[in-house]
């Protein structure tokens, strides 16, 4: 890392970007729930986060796709406890698009943190965290903004294309996005790696799971969200590239104030691509 990207980090850090608790909305949500949590544990979660919700909650169980991971290597089917949680939990081995075999409608709030960019079909992922919910359930979406990471040089998904991969039914061996990864992927931004070291497990995507098949801003991920019946009720932008939305189930959700071009998140966001609308 260079001293010019050292010294951004340092002024994000005494900023508070990555303590600063989120506003009330998110912790007055999750306070007491019973919680799913894809694809954790997550640091945003613990303690000193921005978001303690290990504490808040009244228990959380986790959902791997796999035992081993690139993330958090072996974690075995069982007890499921990250740090600072309340209560022991259960550990679920499925696949976090689709959570065969996790009990539906048992769950007060899914939550999912640099997750949904990694899901080929991500219409049909919320369509089955919807189901693990009750009736009215919370989700908490924490998502990487593209033009923060070493996607910047990728195209926005449309919602239309989603639309279409949920349509054709993709699965998760899709691989649709992997040229385009291959030739747009910042490298300067990611760990150093020869070519072949980097192109290698994301043709192997289906068992490795690195590829972000899709790209978001804050508006491309409310619009997608919106689409499968979230009522948003909370935005939060936060360096060095994450956006924060909470919202919850429902029938007939209106979110025209959320999507407008002028609506006050726009005006807040840290990152000028949201500002720009």
């Amino acid at each position: 890392m260079d001293l010019i990207a050292r010294a951004r980090q340092k002024r994000w850090h005494l900023a508070g970007h990555y303590s600063r608790p989120l506003p009330a909305p998110f912790t007055d949500a999750l306070r007491g729930a019973r919680a799913l949590e894809i694809g954790g544990p997550s640091p945003c979660f613990l303690a000193d986060g921005v978001l303690p919700l290990y504490g808040l909650v009244a228990s959380v169980d986790g959902v791997q796709f796999a035992t081993e991971t690139v993330w958090h290597g072996r974690m075995d089917e069982g007890e499921y406890r990250p740090e600072g949680a309340a209560a022991r939990g259960r550990l679920w081995i499925a696949d976090g698009a689709t959570l065969a075999g996790v009990p539906e409608g048992a769950f007060d709030a899914v939550v999912a943190s640099h997750v949904i960019e990694h899901i080929a079909n991500p219409l049909r992922a919320l369509e089955a965290w919807r189901r693990a919910g009750r009736q009215g359930s919370w989700l908490l979406v924490v998502a990487p903004h593209g033009s923060q990471t070493f996607d910047h040089r990728r195209p926005v998904t449309t919602l239309e294309h989603m639309v279409s991969d949920h349509a054709r039914g993709v699965g998760e061996d899709d691989l649709t996005h992997l040229e385009e990864t291959l030739a747009l992927h910042d490298r300067a931004r990611d760990l150093p790696m020869t070519d072949e070291e980097f192109a290698a497990p994301r043709r192997d995507n289906p068992r490795t799971r690195l590829l972000h098949h899709h790209v978001f801003t804050t508006g491309s991920l409310l619009a997608l969200l919106d689409h499968a019946g979230l009522e948003i009720v909370a935005v939060e932008t936060r360096r060095p590239q994450d956006v924060y939305v909470l919202g919850r189930w429902a029938e007939a959700p209106d979110n025209a104030a959320m999507l407008a071009r002028d609506a006050p998140w726009r005006r807040r966001s840290l990152f000028r691509a949201d500002r720009r609308g």
